[in-house]
């Protein structure tokens, strides 16, 4: 491949899940990591191009803030008591260095590959399921297309269902586990109503599946893109569907359950009533494009 100087393994395909956030990709990178044909790092989501791009600020600072944390428990001694945070920081320090590549040329994208090839066996696929990339501009899908003939991935989500979960995930993350239902029910009201009334919904990236969509498609070709809906994810047919697009067998679901499904707050009549309009355009689009694919579950 012409994007990095220690080369992409010709024999293998890269495959990107580029979101959506809470649309079931945990549950779907466990599935994929039972598949033979399929190669993923140690990390589930590296955050790489997100961070290059500057779109991941957040997550650089807080692996940065983790590896100091880890380095201050380390104690001026023998013995096994610096093992433990030993390991973690190395793991950790070893994931800091995908950032370490020069901003241009033909190695720019080496510390990067070096990491996620780590392990590889010759697999025809090699994975890399990161959400966050569903905030790239067409620029940076451009720059992923060109590594192993990359294919695309992204899951939809009900709109209004998706955003309850995303607010619900961030309510609980500044309340911390502890938070009761109630705290955490009214934390979750004034996020939606504030991005509702603001103005500020229809903007938000990770909600906005007509931006990703068309920065991705001004990059990519389309016999390199497949798009399937949360709702029928879990089922034996959009398996097969995602693995035939990836080239290989199909691997039988386990269960619909998704991985770290959060807390379970209802979304209240009055807000869910606030978020369907403020997400309309993206209903609009999305059935205009998929027409009677687009689940019954998405009634908005």
């Amino acid at each position: 491949m012409s994007g990095s100087g220690i080369g992409f393994p010709p024999s293998a395909t890269m495959f990107f899940c580029i979101g959506a956030q809470k649309a079931g990709t945990s549950w779907l990178h466990a599935l994929l990591a039972r598949a033979p044909g399929v190669h993923f790092s140690r990390n589930k989501e590296l955050h790489y191009f997100d961070v290059m791009a500057g779109a991941g600020a957040g997550t650089l600072g807080m692996r940065v803030d983790i590896a100091r944390t880890l380095a201050g428990k380390l104690k001026a001694r023998t013995g096994p008591g610096n093992r433990a945070a030993l390991t973690q920081l190395r793991e950790l320090c070893e994931l800091l260095e995908i950032y370490t590549g020069p901003d241009k040329g033909p190695a720019r994208h080496d510390a990067y590959l070096s990491y996620l090839l780590q392990g590889w066996s010759g697999q025809p696929v090699v994975g890399d399921i990161t959400p966050a990339y569903a905030v790239l501009k067409r620029r940076h899908f451009a720059e992923m297309a060109d590594i192993g003939r990359a294919r695309f991935l992204f899951v939809m989500r009900d709109p209004v269902a998706r955003m309850w979960s995303q607010i619900r995930m961030a309510a609980s993350m500044e309340l911390g586990a502890d938070a009761g239902a109630g705290p955490l029910g009214d934390a979750c009201r004034a996020r939606a109503e504030d991005l509702a009334r603001s103005g500020r919904l229809p903007r938000v990236e990770r909600a906005d599946y007509i931006r990703t969509m068309t920065e991705l498609e001004a990059a990519v070709p389309a016999e390199r893109i497949l798009y399937c809906f949360y709702e029928d994810l879990f089922t034996p047919g959009t398996i097969a569907r995602i693995c035939g697009f990836l080239g290989i067998e199909p691997v039988a679901p386990e269960g619909p359950e998704p991985v770290n499904p959060g807390r379970d707050i209802p979304l209240p009549g009055d807000l869910d009533e606030l978020l369907r309009v403020g997400l309309s355009r993206q209903y609009r689009t999305i059935r205009a494009r998929f027409g009677d694919a687009v689940p019954a579950a998405w009634a908005g």
